[in-house]
């Protein structure tokens, strides 16, 4: 062990602070060389130094996770170059959505009909909905935000175990409260954006929030009465409709990514040590792909959000079946919760549910 370097030294020489090493660490990327079974303490090797920079390098390129993976196996230049034009678009989109989110706050509440725009159309359908959050039987904080509004459903969840959880969790809800005003998915979609460059640039200001950030699930209604859906990470949305729970979001993390490639079946996905790894977060780099979708809606359809301490806890067939009730959407919010402390409540719970009515 004499030739390895401590994890001081280790930070100290690339450049790189131990919290990092340790996030790149569990996502399987930059593995210690050695670890002190007795103190626990990480030692890496020196030649380690160059992977180490390759790896932060990328993700402040905003390289996902698992992309990272890839490329560390099969260096490409000219995946490089097709990152640099996704960059330069994604800066183009990030500049955009923080232009909108700057005129819907200078703006507030008050709303016009900018010349040369149609004005909107009535807006028939609306959110009856329900928030509950709880900090779980283990934690001792609770990193979770929702919104829960009547054309707008959002939940955030603080990442565990870096500073600022909270912080982030917060702000990317806020920024998307100010900036959908339900015009479309497109709109939506933004403002997620504005939601990471927001988050990014707080804790750019603030040494202490280094790598703080969080998912983001979004659901709004759009001036046409459809069902806009945005996500980063893992914190989900699902629509209950004829007896059926359809997922309408994507997780982002390690173990999914994994499954998706086909090197991990589901059954094992659910026990793997790593599934909470996110391969995407908001506000962790300058830019960040929002996953977005659009549905068509029926009044009656019900909706469920909620953060990764639901679902890690139950199976979709007990959200369903607490869905299904035919109580209200606050009874099915603290089912919900409720069947999540029962099993366990080892994260932070946060459900928002709603119907769609007239």
């Amino acid at each position: 062990m004499d030739a390895l370097l401590p994890i001081g030294e280790f930070a100290e020489l690339s450049g790189l602070s131990a919290k990092r090493l340790r996030t790149y660490a569990a996502a399987g990327l930059l593995v210690p060389a050695a670890v002190d079974p007795d103190s626990g303490y990480r030692f890496y090797a020196p030649g380690q130094l160059r992977e180490a920079r390759t790896i932060d390098a990328l993700r402040r390129a905003d390289v996902p996770l698992a992309e990272i993976h890839g490329l560390l196996r099969d260096p490409s230049t000219r995946a490089l170059d097709d990152w640099v034009q996704k960059v330069e678009l994604d800066r183009d989109e990030r500049h955009e959505a923080l232009q909108r989110a700057r005129q819907l706050l200078e703006i507030g509440a008050v709303t016009s009909t900018t010349p040369g725009q149609e004005p909107r159309r009535e807006r028939s359908m609306k959110f009856t909905a329900a928030t509950r959050t709880d900090v779980g039987r283990v934690r001792e904080q609770n990193q979770d935000r929702a919104a829960c509004l009547d054309r707008l459903l959002a939940v955030a969840d603080g990442m565990g175990g870096h500073p600022g959880g909270d912080i982030a969790a917060s702000l990317a809800i806020a920024v998307v409260e100010a900036a959908f005003s339900g015009r479309s998915l497109d709109e939506l979609q933004a403002a997620a954006r504005a939601a990471n460059a927001a988050v990014f640039e707080r804790a750019r200001a603030d040494e202490h929030l280094d790598g703080m950030g969080t998912t983001l699930s979004a659901v709004g209604l759009t001036d046409d009465g459809r069902l806009a859906v945005v996500n980063v990470g893992d914190s989900r949305a699902y629509l209950v409709r004829d007896g059926s729970l359809q997922r309408l979001t994507t997780d982002h993390t390690l173990v999914s990514e994994l499954v998706r490639q086909g090197e991990l079946s589901e059954e094992d996905a659910a026990n793997h040590p790593q599934r909470s790894v996110l391969t995407r977060a908001v506000g962790v780099g300058p830019t960040v792909e929002v996953d977005a979708a659009l549905h068509e809606t029926r009044r009656g359809d019900r909706v469920v959000l909620c953060s990764d301490g639901l679902t890690n806890e139950i199976p979709e067939q007990l959200i369903l079946s607490a869905m299904q009730s035919e109580q209200d959407v606050n009874a099915w919010a603290d089912a919900l919760l409720d069947r999540a402390l029962a099993a366990g409540g080892r994260d932070n719970v946060t459900v928002t549910v709603a119907e769609l009515s007239s």
